[in-house]
């Protein structure tokens, strides 16, 4: 039986696998997320300097992984710890409101425009 933990990143993997070999850019996606985050979760000056650049480092680390060579399902364990990774970061930045909109509303938002974009390019 497969973790609910690792579902959404399996759907991620699935539907980047449908659309071959397309390059993430990391800057760009950086850049939606951040955005996305200072309006939604309403970051003061200090919350969104230090949510900019955990963005700009996991989206980095997941554009990495995601444009190596190898199967998708084989990055899965990566990807779960790069989510694991960022959320603990982001979990000193954010209150713990902020966090749980993140987590229940932003995350599968992130994830649904980034299938989107994927499959237009």
């Amino acid at each position: 039986m497969i973790s609910k933990t690792l579902l959404p990143a399996i759907a991620l993997l699935i539907s980047i696998s449908a659309f071959g070999q397309k390059k993430m850019d990391a800057t760009k996606m950086a850049e939606y997320q951040t955005n996305l985050m200072k309006s939604e979760l309403n970051l003061d000056e200090e919350q969104l300097t230090k949510v900019e650049e955990v963005n700009v480092r996991y989206s980095k680390k997941t554009a990495d992984l995601m444009n190596k060579e190898g199967s998708m399902f084989g990055k899965m364990g990566d990807m779960k710890k790069i989510k694991k990774a960022k959320n603990q970061e982001l979990e000193r930045i954010l209150s713990e409101e902020q966090m749980e909109k993140f987590e229940d509303e932003l995350e599968p938002q992130m994830r649904k425009t980034m299938r989107k974009k994927m499959s237009e390019e």
